[in-house]
C-alpha cells in the first residue's frame, strides 16, 4: 500500500514538472521530501474506504481476543460455606466443618471392657493425696502446687461376671482429661495403683475397687465447682461423659 502511495506522489511531481510552464522545481532537503510524502499519504488514505474497513476489522479482532473467558469455580465440598443475614442486615459467611463426636453411655463402653461397670461416685479437693500418710502400705503420695488444690475424682469398678477377670486399662491407649466448669485439664500421671488411667489388676467375680483420677484446680475454683465431665480420647474416637 505504501509503495502505491509513493508512486502516486512521484506521479504528481512529474505532472507538476511537465506543466510547470518552464519553472524550475525548487530544491528540497531529504527531510522536506519525507514530510511531503507523509502528508500526501495521509490525504490518500483519508479517502481510501478499503483501508478504513480493514482498520475497523483489525480493531474489533483485537478487542475480542483481549477479553478472557471467566471459568466458573467449583464449590469446595470439604468446607461448605453458607451466607446468612444477621439481625443488622449484614451478610455473614458460616463455614460448617464440625466433626461428629462419638456417643457413648459409659466409660467401660468407650474402653470396650465386657462384664465390668465403672461408676462415678464423687470428688474431693485436698492439698495432698492420699491424706492418710501413716499407712504402712503407702509408698507414693502427691502434693498440690502453690495456689492450687488437688481435685480427686472417685470411681467404682466392679466385675459383675461370674468369673475372675483381668482389667488392663493401661494398654488401652486412652487419654483421660477432666472438664471442670467447661475447661479441660489433663489428668495427672501418678504411680498410684488405683489410678484409673493406668489401672491393671485382677478382679474376682463380683469384686469391686475404688479408682481415682487427679488433676489440679485453682484454690478459689475448688470451693465452687458447678460442673464436671470426663473426656476420653484415643486415635480414632473422642467422647465426653458428664459426671456432675
Amino acid at each position: 500500500m505504501r509503495k502505491k502511495i509513493t508512486g502516486i506522489v512521484i506521479l504528481i511531481f512529474i505532472t507538476a514538472f511537465a506543466a510547470g510552464c518552464g519553472n524550475k522545481i525548487p530544491e528540497m532537503t531529504e527531510q522536506q521530501q519525507e514530510l511531503i510524502v507523509e502528508y500526501a499519504a495521509g490525504t490518500v488514505l483519508k479517502y481510501d474506504k478499503n483501508y478504513e474497513s480493514k482498520l475497523v476489522e483489525l480493531t474489533l479482532e483485537e478487542t475480542v481476543e483481549s477479553e478472557p473467558v471467566k471459568e466458573e469455580e467449583a464449590p469446595d465440598s470439604e468446607n461448605e460455606e453458607e451466607e446468612v443475614v444477621n439481625g443488622s442486615g449484614e451478610e455473614v459467611t458460616v463455614i460448617d466443618n464440625t466433626e461428629a463426636a462419638t456417643t457413648v453411655a459409659s466409660i467401660e463402653e468407650f474402653l470396650q471392657i465386657d462384664s465390668v461397670a465403672i461408676t462415678y461416685t464423687g470428688y474431693e479437693t485436698c492439698d495432698m493425696y492420699p491424706e492418710d500418710t501413716e499407712s504402712s502400705e503407702l509408698y507414693f503420695f502427691m502434693n498440690a502446687t502453690q495456689g492450687n488444690k488437688l481435685l480427686v475424682l472417685k470411681f467404682n469398678i466392679e466385675n459383675f461376671s461370674g468369673a475372675e477377670k483381668e482389667v488392663n486399662i493401661a494398654q488401652s491407649n486412652v487419654r483421660f482429661k477432666v472438664s471442670v466448669d467447661g475447661v479441660e485439664k489433663n489428668a495427672l500421671t501418678t504411680m498410684l495403683l488405683n489410678d484409673l488411667a493406668y489401672y491393671n489388676g485382677m478382679l474376682a467375680a463380683g469384686e469391686s475397687a475404688e479408682l481415682v483420677l487427679i488433676c489440679e484446680v485453682p484454690v478459689e475454683q475448688s470451693e465452687n465447682i458447678s460442673s464436671l465431665a470426663l473426656v476420653l480420647k484415643n486415635v480414632d474416637n473422642e467422647a465426653t461423659i458428664s459426671l456432675y
